[in-house]
């Protein structure tokens, strides 16, 4: 199965239509599945990490408020070996959908001192028999 990852990472840049890249600009098939009538569902991941859980409350609100289904964990890894707080929630589009695009920038409005990541991947749909 062949899948189209996208991923962008966000560091409290200002999200304005034209000046960056949002998620609905990357839920679009690529032209020679479509042709081949291959169909996609399309996953928005949206991440924050922050040392302190309380950075990343409001954030989480809005994930949950938004159908995301955000899942909070204690991580760290060798890259960043201090105990940290990680806030993952994941939603499924049929289609581009400008709802992505304003969950993300409610995300980035309420400006949580954490670090933002987002991405979407393709996920292939079973065909119809």
């Amino acid at each position: 199965m062949l899948r189209q990852i996208a991923s962008v990472l966000l560091l409290g840049a200002p999200l304005m239509a034209g000046a960056a890249t949002v998620p609905s600009d990357l839920m679009r098939p690529a032209p020679e599945q479509a042709v081949q009538g291959y169909a996609v569902n399309w996953l928005l991941k949206i991440e924050l990490e922050s040392d302190q859980m309380k950075d990343i409350e409001p954030c989480r609100k809005i994930l949950a408020e938004r159908g995301f289904y955000p899942m909070l964990s204690k991580t760290a890894s060798s890259a960043s070996p201090l105990l940290h707080f990680k806030i993952a929630g994941v939603k499924q589009y049929e289609q581009a959908d400008v709802d992505a695009d304003e969950a993300l920038a409610a995300v980035m409005k309420a400006a949580c001192p954490a670090t933002l990541t987002w991405t979407v991947e393709s996920k292939h749909r079973p065909q119809a028999r």
